[in-house]
């Protein structure tokens, strides 16, 4: 791979990873840009998992730093997670692309529409006793969740943020730092599947790894200063572009 595409993918990573890790939705332009730079979808998707990884590697040592990551939360929705995204990464050349990803777009505009109408959730910690059934539900979700990230993976993130939210109260920030360790385990077992596949192209990978890596720092570094407002309004937009792309 030539100098040019290895320093295009690094700056790719550097904008995806700074607002991915606040938001999610940064594989939205990693895996049209590593198509772009020649490579075919399905090493796209194989690459990109390798790539994104460092997204969450370096969030969620800035999170830790912040002391923002609830690791009971993170490990509850992150295990079933990573079971399901071995599903997935086995499905993906079986499952029909366009079925899976508009049913996403159908339950992330549902998603958009119930923020809508309660403008203050994720801008404040919702104090409430966690009862068993939420966390059997979260787990269920998660594992679904979990088949979509191996398959495809965009969008992911911004999933398990709204499970942080709805589900067990946390604020758009808290959900961003405590889903790092979902996202985590999901892109490393999926690229760990993928290669075995023989489907990762390692040069553009890794230099995907290092800017997202680099871009996730800077974002998680920033996040207090951004504020739980203006997140909201990133998730909303990223949910937006995402809802209409997956739905063309």
């Amino acid at each position: 791979m030539d100098i040019m595409s290895l320093l295009i993918i690094f700056a790719v990573g550097v904008i995806a990873g700074s607002f991915g890790t606040l938001t999610g939705g940064g594989s939205l332009i990693t895996i049209p840009a590593l198509i772009f730079l020649g490579l075919p979808p399905h090493s796209a998707i194989g690459t990109n998992r390798l790539g994104v990884t460092g997204v969450h590697i370096g969030g969620w040592y800035k999170f830790n730093q912040k002391r923002m990551v609830n690791y009971a939360f993170g490990f509850m929705i992150g295990i079933p997670a990573l079971f399901g995204s071995m599903l997935g990464v086995n499905l993906v050349l079986q499952m029909n692309e366009m079925i899976l990803k508009r049913l996403v777009a159908t339950l992330m505009i549902f998603i958009l529409v119930f923020i809508t109408v309660k403008p203050k959730i994720g801008l404040e910690k919702t104090k409430f006793m966690v009862k068993n059934h939420v966390y059997i539900i979260g787990a269920v979700v998660s594992f679904f969740l979990g088949i979509y990230g191996g398959f495809y993976g965009a969008g992911a993130g911004t999933f398990f943020s709204y499970i942080l939210i709805l589900l067990f109260g946390q604020t758009f920030l808290e959900s961003a730092a405590t889903r790092k360790i979902a996202g985590f385990l999901i892109t490393t077992m999926a690229a760990i599947l993928f290669g075995l596949a023989g489907v990762i192209d390692y040069s553009l990978g890794i230099a995907l790894f290092i800017g997202t890596s680099t871009g996730s720092f800077i974002g998680a570094h920033y996040s207090d200063k951004i504020g739980e407002v203006w997140i909201k309004r990133l998730f909303f937009a990223i949910v937006l572009t995402m809802s209409i792309k997956l739905m063309t």
